[in-house]
């Protein structure tokens, strides 16, 4: 049976992630004008839209990985206390 190789995760385009880090880079210095501000909420959404659409991609690979649960298996949560460690 041939293995499944992960998806490679898309990237942020090289221009936008440059453009990005300089606008955080002055947002944190308080040095950024209103219409940067605006440009950074946008970039920031379409960057964590990536990160999101990725994340999928992953989640949906993972899932053809996973192994059927045996039939009629019912799920259990189990709680345990932590001990402190002897020294």
């Amino acid at each position: 049976m041939k293995k499944r190789v992960p998806p490679k995760p898309r990237k942020f385009p090289a221009a936008k992630q440059r453009r990005l880090a300089q606008l955080l880079e002055k947002n944190s210095e308080g040095t950024i004008a209103p219409e940067e501000k605006a440009t950074l909420e946008q970039l920031v959404a379409e960057a964590e839209k990536w990160m999101v659409a990725n994340g999928r991609r992953l989640a949906e690979f993972a899932k053809g990985e996973a192994a059927p649960p045996p039939a009629r298996a019912v799920p259990v949560t189990v709680w345990i206390q932590p001990q402190p460690a002897e020294r």
